[in-house]
């Protein structure tokens, strides 16, 4: 069975070979989801989570907005390493098998993390944050 996919590009398509398998989950609790987190049940493509986030922690209750950019932190520039080579395990294939599963629990997925119950032909994630701390005496 094939699925089409748009790729990025507008007008372009490109055809994908996915095994569809049935999954069965008794049940599934998940406490909490954030930030471009997944949660998928069935077998997927491509998954590519990113966030990028500036967290502010700061002593007291007066909020005062300050503005801070991406880009003038060096973090949220660089360019990821590239990922390494796949390696070969010995593995067996039931392809078109159904997939069963109890009960699943999960206290919390955040940060371009990934639940999946079933299979991921690709995974591309990237996450950046950069945490900032303001106490008192520094104000």
């Amino acid at each position: 069975m094939c699925q089409w996919k748009r790729k990025e590009k507008p007008r372009s398509w490109m055809m994908v070979k996915m095994y569809n398998r049935m999954v069965y989950v008794d049940g599934i609790d998940i406490t909490s989801a954030l930030i471009a987190s997944h949660i998928s049940i069935g077998d997927v493509h491509r998954a590519s989570p990113w966030s990028k986030v500036l967290a502010v922690q700061k002593e007291g209750a007066e909020f005062i907005s300050n503005s801070l950019n991406f880009e003038d932190f060096p973090i949220f520039s660089l360019h990821p390493t590239r990922p390494l080579p796949p390696i070969t395990v010995p593995s067996f294939h039931y392809q078109n098998q159904a997939i069963y599963v109890n009960d699943i629990h999960v206290t919390g997925v955040s940060t371009a993390g990934i639940v999946q119950v079933g299979g991921i032909e690709h995974i591309d994630s990237l996450s950046r944050t950069k945490h900032f701390r303001v106490l008192r005496d520094e104000q």
